[in-house]
């Protein structure tokens, strides 16, 4: 265990940060609060992890190292804290499953970057590591430039689209149904980036296909998820329909990410 790990505790909730490295976490008693859940829910959910049992919306912390640090000492006991981009998905896995308690973490934490909001508060900030652009590499799974195009689910989706909403397809509105359904795990950090790089032009569309900006193992990582979407689009008949078994598949209701937002 390292010796050199700074520890702050506010609100009952108490953050870990490496000094030598800036690697930070938290406690499983401090993510189970901003969670809203028991302590043994969340203990629970990293047992499942450790055996492939993770739900679908933490497939991607499989065979991830969970841990900050071996044991440590807090107040009244021991506890192995939980690194933080895991407790980043656990934060989100949460907040999809209606708990106001990690929606509220969540907007504390914003873009910034989970590891830069740990460090600000156990009050490890040198200069060279604010808002450190290898974690904010690392964080955000948007491209610098467009890949060369490369068909991947348009046609099908569209043509599902164009069943289920009995409207033409060049009268959907596309890029609201992709939000929906395909790429509502971004976060504002990379959807920021994604207006940079491939910015909406006049006419409201964009340059480019959103999957040329996503890295490739981004990429290989959603094409399961957009399998199991168009399977329940062949069994819906009417948008809403389809977000009723969106929400039966995955426990969780649709999130409006809208926001103005187009994908074309």
């Amino acid at each position: 265990m390292p010796n050199d790990i700074l520890r702050q505790e506010i609100d009952g909730v108490e953050y870990f940060t490496i000094a030598s490295t800036g690697e930070s976490g938290m406690s499983q008693r401090g993510l189970s609060r901003l969670c809203g859940v028991r302590l043994s829910t969340v203990q629970n959910l990293l047992k499942n992890l450790t055996e492939n049992k993770a739900p679908h919306w933490l497939q991607s912390l499989i065979e991830s190292d969970l841990y900050l640090t071996d044991k440590t000492a807090i107040r009244g006991g021991e506890t192995t804290p939980i690194k933080a981009q895991v407790c980043w998905g656990i934060l989100r896995y949460y907040e999809r499953k209606g708990r106001a308690e990690a929606a509220k973490a969540l907007d504390a934490i914003g873009a910034i970057g989970i590891n830069s909001f740990i460090q600000a508060k156990t009050g490890w900030l040198p200069e060279q590591y604010q808002s450190s652009h290898k974690q904010r590499q690392e964080l955000s799974r948007i491209l610098e430039t467009p890949q060369p195009w490369t068909r991947m689910f348009e046609t099908e989706f569209e043509e599902n689209l164009a069943r289920i909403t009995k409207l033409h397809k060049k009268n959907i509105r596309n890029g609201l149904y992709y939000w929906e359904f395909v790429y509502n795990w971004m976060t504002p950090e990379e959807k920021l980036k994604l207006d940079q790089v491939n910015p909406v032009l006049p006419n409201g569309r964009r340059k480019h296909k959103i999957h040329q900006l996503l890295e490739e193992t981004t990429k290989q990582r959603l094409s399961p998820h957009i399998t199991s979407i168009l399977i329940l689009m062949k069994s819906a008949n009417s948008v809403t329909e389809l977000r009723r078994l969106v929400q039966r598949q995955y426990g969780v209701d649709q999130p409006n990410l809208f926001d103005g937002w187009k994908i074309e």
